[in-house]
């Protein structure tokens, strides 16, 4: 093949690209969101739906089987203490408290090249299936976006389908700002997340890490729209907006008479922090259940889950709900 022939070909792979297919680079697993996965061969793909099937009840009318876990769950991880940092600005990875306190550490995820700012799959706690939704602060800082509120109300509403207990965990600043998310429906897309959580009546835990601000506090699976059992780290905030934001806000006439401007609003951001954004005011008003420390995520979790088994809900009987699309 001469040199103008390879140049033929790279130009038709790339065309093909753009149409869409299976590399990590293009369309479907990245843009689009229509593919979930992505495997090298045939072998490893029937391997791959093999392994998600095992998650899965044989119809709706059952519970996905449970397996003996040969995990303590009981098991406590120390190592978890240090993984959200204090600086509340720096990032970290979601997926490490996420793998820590599933059986045997094994998580599946789903949509994984997509949204990477969410954060969905599959897992077990002691046995049983769960499926995992989470804000990835690695990304966006966690901000929800459209494609990210598309990708979580999606996940949500299988796994009530096929009846998985819900396990949320939540570091989230807010709805990710701009022309183009406004212009292209953020509100309406981020109201498919309240109206997945709302309607879903397996049993629904939830574990604030760090940030839950607003509106995007309110719809992963908030205490406000149905959660059963809502629990927080002791360093998590719980606010309409983060006290830096609030404080220039709510203060601004007393910061800009004040003979030290910058030393008034550090001591206002701390105030405001403590009194308004703590975990301990969001238990003291009934929005969180338990306050537990990072080490003790898995038990707490899998006592919620053990209690939550037998949950019975019905909803209201209708033809269908009126999904904002």
């Amino acid at each position: 093949m001469d040199i103008e022939d390879k140049i033929k070909e790279l130009d038709r792979r790339n065309r093909e690209a753009e149409l869409g297919g299976g590399e990590e680079r293009i369309a479907h697993n990245t843009k689009s969101g229509v593919a979930h996965f992505a495997e090298d061969d045939d072998k490893a793909a029937l391997d791959r739906v093999k392994q998600l099937l095992s998650f899965l009840p044989q119809n709706y009318r059952e519970k996905p089987a449970r397996i003996e876990c040969t995990d303590d769950p009981n098991r406590t991880d120390p190592t978890l203490n240090k993984v959200v940092p204090t600086n509340p600005k720096l990032p970290y990875d979601m997926k490490v408290i996420i793998r820590s306190v599933l059986d045997n550490n094994e998580f599946v995820e789903v949509h994984e090249r997509y949204a990477t700012n969410m954060i969905v799959g599959f897992g077990r706690l002691n046995g049983y299936v769960v499926g995992i939704v989470a804000n990835q602060p690695r990304f966006l800082a966690g901000c929800l976006d459209i494609d990210a509120s598309i990708k979580c109300a999606r996940f949500v509403r299988m796994c009530d389908c096929f009846n998985i207990p819900l396990v949320t965990f939540v570091d989230v600043p807010g709805f990710l700002p701009g022309v183009s998310q406004e212009h292209g429906g953020i509100i309406k897309h981020g109201a498919k997340i309240i109206y997945a959580y709302c309607e879903a009546t397996v049993p629904k835990i939830t574990l604030i890490t760090r940030k839950a601000y607003g509106g995007a506090y309110d719809v992963m699976s908030s205490k406000h729209h149905g959660g059963d059992i809502n629990y927080a780290y002791p360093t998590a905030e719980i606010a309409v907006m983060g006290p830096e934001g609030a404080v220039n806000i709510i203060f601004r006439k007393e910061i800009a008479a004040s003979d030290n401007s910058e030393q008034t609003r550090k001591r206002l951001v701390e105030e405001y922090r403590n009194n308004f954004a703590s975990s301990f005011k969001a238990a003291e008003l009934g929005y969180i259940d338990g306050i537990i420390f990072p080490e003790d995520t898995r038990p707490k979790l899998i006592s919620a889950l053990m209690m939550l088994l037998n949950k019975e809900e019905r909803i209201p009987r209708r033809r269908h709900g009126n999904i904002p699309l």
